[in-house]
């Protein structure tokens, strides 16, 4: 898929979820905007990416979720978070991020997010 398109159809559901005016909806697809933002950043508009291999620095992965990277160091070395080694630091895909943003959203007493096995 091309990065421009994919631009596209995130900017796309952004605006779909402003209009639901529902406030849980906006913050799960605002949070989920963010991460694909940061993922896409510095990609050509005409280059090809697969959005299922999209993957974040553990810096990155900072920024989406508010944390300072050493907290998402801990979450990975807790195994809340998955994540794989590269060069040194861990690289953690977009699909591996989704569940914790989606316990933001949660209504209260179900806020733990459960790694996938």
């Amino acid at each position: 898929m091309k990065v421009g398109l994919l631009r596209e159809r995130v900017a796309s559901a952004l605006d779909a979820a402003m209009r639901t005016r529902e406030a849980d909806a906006i913050a799960l697809t605002a949070d989920r905007t963010k991460a694909m933002g940061v993922a896409l950043a510095g990609m050509p508009e005409d280059g090809e990416v697969e959005p299922a291999s999209l993957d974040l620095s553990t810096r990155a992965a900072a920024v989406v979720l508010g944390f300072h990277p050493e907290h998402v160091r801990r979450l990975i070395r807790g195994g809340r978070l998955r994540a794989r080694r590269v060069a040194g630091d861990y690289r953690i895909s977009l699909d591996d991020l989704w569940p914790l943003l989606e316990a933001r959203h949660r209504p209260p007493g179900r806020r733990r997010a459960r790694p996938r096995r």
